[in-house]
């Protein structure tokens, strides 16, 4: 199996953003592309460290691509554009609240200053609780016993 390069990750946001509307191609698209052709995004450390230093050496080489993050903890979603797809892809990705990374040479900065703010979902408990009438909550339903 081939592990996952800097022209592999091009090819995967080329095929990608070709076949489709959407300029912005998102992480879950590129492992799903990679897992169709046989493409190791993992690496021999896992949790995708081939994919990201395919990312790195993509953005200190010919830069062929531009990189978009929702926020900055590991869990923050992530994609890619072609650079001739950048007005539609910042547009895209304004829209989701995602800001662009630029690569300085030993760390990625935040095209304009500061990671994205990360709006917190309210939990499923809160928001039931803020839909329901407060007199609703004050009466007790009977509750059946399982046993």
């Amino acid at each position: 199996m081939r592990v996952i390069s800097p022209g592999l990750l091009v090819a995967a946001v080329t095929e990608l953003s070709l076949s489709r509307s959407a300029k912005l191609v998102r992480l879950k698209d590129v492992i799903a592309w990679c897992e169709w052709n046989g493409v190791d995004y993992e690496g021999p450390g896992g949790k995708q460290q081939a994919l990201w230093d395919a990312d790195r050496d993509e953005a200190e080489g010919p830069r062929r691509l531009l990189k978009f993050k929702s926020g900055e903890c590991k869990q923050s979603r992530a994609g890619w554009a072609l650079i001739a797809h950048g007005d539609k892809a910042r547009e895209a990705a304004t829209q989701l609240g995602w800001r662009e990374q630029l690569w300085d040479g030993g760390k990625w900065d935040w095209l304009g200053g500061s990671a994205p703010v990360v709006a917190r979902r309210p939990s499923a408990s809160r928001a039931r609780a803020s839909t329901e009438s407060h007199t609703e909550l004050a009466v007790e339903q009977p509750r059946l016993q399982v046993g």
